[in-house]
């Protein structure tokens, strides 16, 4: 009779084995999914606030300079506040894209964000000063670009 429980109890066991394995693929297949829905979700956040940000741009074209041409902050004066702080609106932006890209395992291999933030140092002087007089502010945008120093600095 102790070898028929025995065995009965044996075959539990390994029945409850089986069926802890299929929850934890299960487990790990929705862990994937909710990841991959989490990156797509911190993306398109990260694209809108970019979008807000490049409506300024859209709204009055000669601040396109200040962000992609090459142009240096205005002189003392109300439009140097007004590009500053956009400015600062885009150094927000593109430190949650980086935070964002760094910490959901779906998008780590974007490299979006990261070109994105090596491109505004090339091209916006204004940017590079408006982010290097508060480089704590923007940890994770400062931090990415200690890491890829700029050609020929």
């Amino acid at each position: 009779m102790a070898y028929i429980f025995g065995g009965i109890a044996s075959i539990g066991v390994v029945v409850s084995l089986l069926i802890s394995a299929w929850q934890t693929r299960e487990l790990v297949r929705q862990t994937a999914i909710s990841n991959g829905i989490a990156g797509a979700s911190a993306r398109y956040n990260g694209l809108e606030r970019l979008h807000y940000v490049e409506n300024f741009m859209a709204a009055d074209p000669g601040l396109h300079a200040y962000f992609y041409g090459g142009a240096d902050l205005p002189a003392d004066g109300p439009e140097r506040h007004r590009v500053q702080t956009v400015l600062r609106m885009l150094a927000d932006t593109v430190d949650y894209g980086l935070m964002v890209n760094e910490l959901n395992p779906e998008i780590r291999s974007s490299d979006g964000w990261r070109s994105y933030a090596l491109l505004l140092r090339a091209s916006s002087p204004a940017f590079v000063r408006v982010v290097n007089e508060h480089p704590d502010w923007w940890a994770a945008l400062s931090a990415h670009w200690a890491a890829n120093p700029a050609a020929g600095s």
